[in-house]
Formats: C-alpha cells, structure tokens, sequence
C-alpha cells in the first residue's frame, strides 16, 4: 500500500505520507475522525492506522455515482463504512479521491465542508509545487545540455526545445560563474549545504528578478546567464552580489567572468577558468582577461596533472598534501604576504615560516622564490581539478 495515492486526470499524485500529514493536521484542528481515500475508494490515510488499506464502501458510492456528499446513517454503517459524512475532492473539475470525517450529520456537516476545502486546498497546492519542481528540473536539465555543451551538436532542437521552455538561445548573454570560496568547507556538512542553499537563493533573488537572467545551479557553484553587456555592468552586479553575501553571511564569494564569447559553452569556459582564478586570488572577482596559468592548466590532461603532483610531492601522504595545498592557497591569495597568510590560516608568522621551509625541504624548490612560485602554484591549480580522482 505504500504508493497508494490519489491521482486525478490531471496527473495529480498525492503520496500516501503526504494524505497521512492532511489527515493528521485536520484531524487535530477538528478532533474527529477523518479518512481519505483514493479514487478507487481505498484508504490511503486515516487518524485511525487500523483502516489504511482498508475499501470504503461509502466512497465508493461517491466516486461511482458523483455524489456531493453521502452521510452515512447508522442503520447503513458497516465494519468497513462508520457513520459519517463522505465528500468527493475535486481538483481540476475531477473527484481525486473521497474525505470522511466520523460523526452524526448536524454535528459534522458544516465544519466537513470546511475539512473538504482545506484538503482541495492542500491539494492544489502539493499539485501547483510538484509542477514547479518539476519545471525546475526539466529546465535545469536544458541549461546543462545547452551551458555545458551536451546539446550542440543538435543545435536546431536545442534552439526548438529552448523554445517551449520561453528561453531564446539566440539572443547574446554574458556567462559568470560564483561559488563560496571556501566550498568544501561548506558542501562537507549538513548546516555547510544549508547555507550554501540560502546564499543561491539570496543571489537568485537578485538575479532573477530581470526575467532573461537564468541560474544553472551545478555542485555548489551557481552558472549565471544575462543578457549581453558591457564589462563594467556585470561586473557591477558580480560586486553587488559579493558585497550582500558579505554583509548577510561574512562570507566571500570567488565570481567568475567570461570574455564575451558569442557561444555559450566557450563563455561558460572562460568563466570557469576565471571562477578558479578567483578561488585562489586575492581579488574575489576575475574576469577572463585576467587569467593567466590558468589558461594553460585547462589545455593538459587529467593523466599528466596527476603525475606532475606525484612527482612533486611524492613523499607526502594524502592528508599531508591536502594540508600543503591550503597553505599554497592562502600563499598565493595573500600575494606572498606571510602576514596575510598566516592570519588566513589562523597561525602565527614563525610558523607559516616553518612550514614553507619544511615544504622547501620536502619537494626541492621554494615557495618564496619568485623563480620557484611557478612550480607551486600549477600543482595548486592540477590539485583543484583532479584531487577527487588522485590515488595515493
């Protein structure tokens, strides 16, 4: 009995734990008995466990013969049929299913009614937001296709498909990619992903509120289109959202922006690479234009990324690189400021010292040394990409 449901012509399903929550609400609301059955008349849910599953004769009698009501006297009362007042649910002009509430008629009949509507009500409203989930996922399923690539090489259906969603894939938009900084401090947790969550629905307030803009929500990063325009447009709005996640959470963001590709998947690429730029800079926000090492991380393979940070930190264990890896991240954000640095990651000055002689030592080349940084910061960017597929 478990996905007995009400479902009307409409395409309308309302799952047996959804019924039993209705059930249970109004039933404390009006401290009586209440049932709900399907169109078929079973009992999906009740205030009385003992009847789930159970034929209701008398909602039979509703459903079949388009009863407004059918009260059950006494003398008609059966082991599967109480005495009781039966009303039909409508939705969309079809009965979905039957409402019983236990009683004598004057004492239930005008607060049944009420019971009645407060379920059609519930009902439309689990239907409208079905319909919204489901609309989500079938245009976040477009974005992936057309954002991520996947559709282009049937460009003409993916254009006929943005079609039927109101979405126009010819009209010329700017890409940007934006993150928390720090996301796996955050997607690691429950409360961390609950956050994340609030800060994309703060920013899809904003960017939404123009109704060309669209968000592809992707692994903790929110994929951001709007329409075409200057630099310093968007990136206003990349400094208004940096700036209200700030204030509302005291968290920064790491924005990305394209460099005004007419294509999308390449503008989604070039604000990929400047959304990891911005992850390990300084500067919260990077446009494309700005990126530099990173340009050439994207053209190497996984295979070769891999070796190069084998070879370069061959003695470490994975936790151990981990940890070497964010002190690199704070190195270079903080533009080699040990200060900076150190107060990134809650140490002292001597210490951070201490590490980065320690990992000098490690690997053969120093951090400290402009002629070396190189070496650092490419194994930091390769770790980025590949740190979930390295084997150790």
């Amino acid at each position: 009995m478990e996905n007995e449901n009400l479902s009307g012509m409409h395409g309308l399903e309302l799952t047996r734990h959804s019924a039993q929550a209705i059930v249970n609400d109004i039933g404390g609301i009006v401290h009586q008995n209440i049932n709900m059955m399907d169109k078929n008349g079973v009992i999906i849910a009740s205030t009385d466990k003992s009847r789930i599953g159970h034929l209701h004769e008398g909602a039979v009698r509703v459903i079949g013969e388009k009863l407004p009501e059918l009260y059950i006297t006494p003398e008609c009362a059966t082991n599967s049929t109480r005495v009781g007042l039966n009303l039909p649910i409508i939705h969309m002009g079809e009965c979905v299913g039957v409402i019983g509430i236990t009683g004598g008629y004057e004492q239930v009949k005008d607060y049944g009614r009420i019971v009645k509507k407060m379920v059609e009500i519930l009902i439309r409203e689990n239907s409208e937001q079905d319909e919204k989930r489901l609309k989500t996922r079938v245009v976040s399923r477009f974005l992936e296709d057309w954002i991520l690539g996947n559709g282009l090489l049937k460009s003409q259906a993916l254009a006929e498909r943005g079609y039927t969603l109101g979405i126009d894939i010819s009209l010329p938009r700017r890409v940007m990619v934006v993150s928390v900084r720090k996301l796996e401090k955050y997607i690691s947790t429950a409360d961390g992903q609950k956050l994340i969550e609030q800060i994309e629905n703060d920013i899809s307030s904003v960017v939404e509120y123009i109704p060309t803009n669209m968000i592809l929500r992707n692994t903790g990063r929110q994929i951001i289109l709007v329409k075409q325009c200057a630099d310093t447009q968007i990136r206003e709005l990349a400094e208004r959202l940096s700036g209200m996640v700030l204030e509302r959470y005291h968290i920064k963001l790491a924005i990305g922006i394209d460099g005004k590709s007419e294509d999308i998947p390449t503008a989604y690429s070039q604000a990929n690479r400047a959304w990891r730029s911005a992850r390990i800079s300084s500067s919260n926000i990077r446009s494309y234009d700005q990126v530099t090492l990173e340009l050439f991380a994207g053209d190497i393979s996984k295979q070769m990324k891999i070796a190069y940070i084998h070879k370069l930190f061959q003695n470490c264990a994975y936790e151990e690189l981990s940890g070497w890896i964010d002190i690199l991240e704070a190195y270079f954000a903080a533009e080699g400021s040990l200060t900076a640095a150190a107060d990134a990651l809650y140490i002292h000055k001597n210490t951070l010292t201490y590490k980065l002689k320690k990992l000098a030592e490690l690997t053969g080349y120093d951090v400290r040394l402009i002629s070396n940084a190189p070496v650092f910061y490419m194994a930091m960017l390769f770790f980025q990409d590949v740190k979930v597929e390295i084997e150790w």
